[in-house]
């Protein structure tokens, strides 16, 4: 019997040239030694245990980041402050002049009362992601103003005292709120504002009922009623271009039907608030009591009047795996009017200016002392940034060691492959046309014995 001898030794030895050429090439076009598990099972471990810790580094580096803006955001805020109070406390020595009259005084103090206001705009208007660091907590609208649903009882009638405040704000998204006011005589009226100063429903300033509360102009509502405690912002302007006295009307997306000052005709007032796209304060002005039910289908989110972040600020300085995440905490540094204790100052008199300045020093030194604050904050977040660059830095290098592919090596790796591939080829070609010449000699000699036969 005839029997071929098929070249095992040279597919086998083929089959082991392939699998490292195709590693090699694999890690070359990759750039990582490690492509799957069965390349380093240790190392691939090892590997990710160094990647979540180089990405925590990378993003705790982005969250100091953050919080140096942060702080640089409300630093530059309290240097302006700090300008201002300067002024005023300039203004303040020149009023003491016993050269100045009470006119000059009452001019200067315009002035002062300016700053005031601009003062406490920059309190509420510098924000830094989502936050009001330079005012407290309880100075925002939610904190100082209810919600409807917080000043009453959805359908039942309640007494209450009427003046110069807010009672209650309807939040935005509210739909079909109803307000029934009985001022059981006493000329109360309901009024209606949104946070910025716009008059939308209600009486005029020249009614008898604002008269009696010494209300008569803008000035007079600045000085008394657009306050932040009433739930107003701090530059709230006031503006009746749209004021609503009687009848149906839609301001700014919000929807009224209101019956307007029945007196004296009427002891009740209605108010129908159908929609409502923006948070609205609620007030009754008057110098009595009066009898209210609200009722109302739904009430939007209440938060959405104060839609900042409360508290302190925690930024990530660290990620230790032993002991927890650690923070820098960016606490708030109130410096709105009332946490300077400035609101009620003025200067129209000697005696007066120097209360003024007695105050404006030891605010100047308070709004001093947050700035220092700040600034030592962002010098302990940058050493905090440069300790996890450094380590970031490390991790990597620990990491790359690891599972990055030595190009010299493997470059020679996938050269001496080529070179046995190339020489496998050539032997396997030769041993394969050897076996063809022994077939073909097999083969012609049985060719000629079998014609012998025949």
């Amino acid at each position: 019997m005839l029997s071929i001898s098929n070249n095992y030794q040279s597919m086998s030895f083929a089959t082991l040239r392939d699998t490292s050429l195709a590693t090699a090439l694999e890690r070359l076009s990759s750039g990582l030694r490690i492509n799957s598990a069965a390349d380093d099972s240790a190392g691939l471990q090892i590997s990710n245990r160094l990647a979540s810790s180089k990405n925590a580094h990378n993003q705790i580096n982005r969250n100091l980041n953050d919080g140096i803006s942060y702080a640089q955001i409300a630093e530059g805020g309290l240097q302006e402050s700090a300008a201002l109070l300067q002024r005023m406390r300039q203004l303040s020595i020149q009023s003491q002049n016993g050269i100045n009259s009470d006119s000059d005084r009452f001019a200067l103090d315009k002035e002062f009362q300016q700053l005031k206001l601009a003062l406490n705009a920059i309190a509420y208007n510098t924000e830094a992601f989502n936050s009001l660091p330079l005012v407290g907590d309880e100075d925002l609208l939610s904190d100082n103003v209810p919600s409807l649903s917080d000043t009453f009882s959805q359908g039942v009638e309640q007494s209450m005292t009427s003046g110069l405040r807010s009672i209650a704000y309807i939040p935005a998204g509210s739909s079909n709120v109803q307000i029934d006011l009985n001022d059981n005589g006493a000329n109360d009226d309901i009024q209606v504002f949104t946070t910025d100063g716009k008059h939308l429903v209600g009486t005029p300033l020249t009614n008898a009922t604002w008269v009696s509360k010494g209300i008569t102009s803008a000035t007079d509502l600045f000085d008394n009623f657009f306050l932040v405690e009433n739930g107003y912002s701090s530059d709230a302007s006031y503006d009746d271009s749209d004021l609503l006295t009687v009848g149906s009307a839609t301001i700014n997306g919000n929807s009224f039907t209101f019956t307007g000052d029945q007196q004296p005709s009427s002891t009740l007032e209605s108010l129908t608030i159908g929609t409502t796209t923006q948070p609205l304060i609620i007030s009754v002005i008057g110098n009595g009591s009066f009898r209210v039910t609200a009722d109302w289908d739904s009430l939007g989110d209440e938060n959405q009047g104060n839609s900042y972040s409360l508290g302190p600020v925690n930024i990530t300085a660290s990620n230790n795996t032993v002991t927890g995440t650690q923070y820098i905490e960016l606490q708030k540094t109130p410096a709105t009017l009332e946490a300077l204790n400035i609101a009620d100052t003025n200067i129209i008199t000697t005696e007066a200016a120097e209360e003024a300045i007695s105050r404006l020093d030891d605010a100047l030194n308070n709004v001093s002392e947050s700035r220092a604050f700040y600034g030592a904050k962002m010098n302990q977040m940058t050493s905090a940034y440069k300790v996890n660059a450094e380590m970031s830095v490390n991790v990597e290098a620990s990491y790359s060691r690891i599972v990055d592919a030595d190009f010299a090596k493997e470059t020679a790796r996938l050269t001496q492959s080529q070179i046995v591939e190339q020489a496998s080829v050539s032997v396997l070609s030769q041993a394969n046309a050897n076996n063809e010449q022994v077939l073909g000699l097999l083969d012609s000699t049985f060719e000629q014995a079998t014609q012998g036969v025949e």
